[in-house]
């Protein structure tokens, strides 16, 4: 079968013609589902490419592209771009609906709005995922309650949601967003054995990791002023800050400002390959998400064998099991991640539990395992229906 993919993650032509994307995960999200299919075609919007951009290059043989304008803004020339690229958008679902077998929408963005009306008018077979917060939030977007209901109602395939109930009715499944392989979880395993050893033998500094865009909700601000509560009550630690965005600045001013920098260090965006040392070098990943789909970081902090201390909102307490693999707090509460952070001490004789129920959560969540589930559930529905 030929399988096409509309999603709005940017792609970019490298100066050797090869395609590539800073989102290194999906490219390997869509690698492993691609295999199970003859070819791939992925329509997505091109942006221009430059030197700064941390990129991963598509290496597989079967998968193509479908090149769409980058669009987007609340500006009046961004919505006239918008207006004038709808044709094109609409020449592009016919030309997935006359190559592909089936389609996979990955919502919720604005490009999948249509591209749900064409396919449903077409009758095409299709399936997706929903990569944003599926009970909703305060503030959200209209579109995205709109996209929501598109996928409860009218769609017709199988959908794949994460919902911290955990609940799965009928076409709605409830689903996790891979990073690693099996392979990379066994290449782990020494590392994780020696780790153990260091933190049974004490830990004299505590390295804590944070991973992502370095934007208002992601809330690194809350981070670094919980560490700089850490400092002022002597408590020896490092914190790595990863990622790039509109809130670096005043992310660094207030290091600065505070007299953090021999502690935390902004290291910008990483690749796949440095961001694994990263995690090797470090004992926890503390994320103060204030909304979230599904955080990758703390599953990917379990492959490696580190300890997430997370905010307790969508999946994290999923996630985390009842505090057998890391801790939870509560980003609401003033104070409540400066006290979580700071009873860790007292609770290391936990420490090497909770990594090995990580491990065992994570060889459970592998690229092959969620490619294997879409493929082999897409195939039975259509199949049965």
């Amino acid at each position: 079968m030929i399988l096409g993919i509309i999603t709005d993650c940017t792609h970019y032509t490298s100066p050797s013609g090869e395609v590539c994307t800073e989102n290194h995960i999906l490219l390997r999200q869509f690698k492993h589902l691609s295999a199970y299919f003859e070819k791939t075609i992925i329509l997505c919007p091109f942006g221009k490419f430059d030197d700064r951009k941390v990129t991963t290059t598509y290496t597989s043989s079967n998968i193509q592209f479908h090149q769409l304008p980058l669009v987007g803004g609340n500006a009046m020339k961004d919505k006239v771009q918008l207006l004038v690229t709808v044709p094109k958008w609409l020449r592009a679902f016919k030309m997935l609906h006359r190559q592909c077998d089936v389609v996979y929408q990955r919502f919720p963005n604005n490009l999948n709005i249509p591209g749900f009306i064409y396919f449903w008018l077409q009758r095409k077979k299709v399936f997706a995922t929903y990569t944003g917060t599926w009970s909703g939030y305060q503030g959200e977007a209209a579109s995205y309650r709109l996209q929501r209901w598109i996928l409860r109602s009218p769609f017709r395939g199988p959908v794949w949601v994460y919902d911290e109930k955990g609940k799965e009715q009928g076409r709605i499944r409830n689903g996790f967003s891979p990073s690693y392989s099996v392979a990379e979880w066994e290449e782990e395993t020494a590392q994780v054995e020696k780790r153990k050893q260091r933190i049974e033998n004490g830990l004299t500094t505590y390295k804590f990791l944070t991973v992502g865009t370095i934007i208002d909700y992601k809330n690194q601000l809350a981070i670094v002023q919980a560490c700089h509560v850490l400092k002022q009550k002597g408590f020896s630690f490092q914190l790595t800050i990863v990622g790039d965005g509109p809130m670096k600045a005043e992310l660094e001013e207030y290091v600065i400002k505070n007299g953090l920098q021999e502690e935390v260090k902004l290291v910008g965006k990483q690749n796949h390959v440095s961001l694994r040392q990263l995690y090797r070098e470090h004992d926890f990943v503390v994320q103060a998400p204030l909304k979230e789909g599904f955080g990758k970081v703390p599953i990917e902090g379990f492959f490696h064998g580190v300890i997430p201390v997370i905010n307790n909102i969508s999946m994290a307490s999923q996630m985390i099991g009842a505090n057998e693999r890391g801790f939870l707090f509560d980003a609401s509460k003033p104070n409540h991640l400066v006290e979580t952070l700071l009873s860790l001490p007292a609770q290391q004789h936990l420490f090497a539990g909770m990594i090995n129920k990580g491990r065992t959560y994570a060889k459970l969540q592998t690229l092959e395992a969620w490619a294997r589930e879409y493929y082999e559930t897409v195939s039975a529905y259509y199949n049965e229906a």
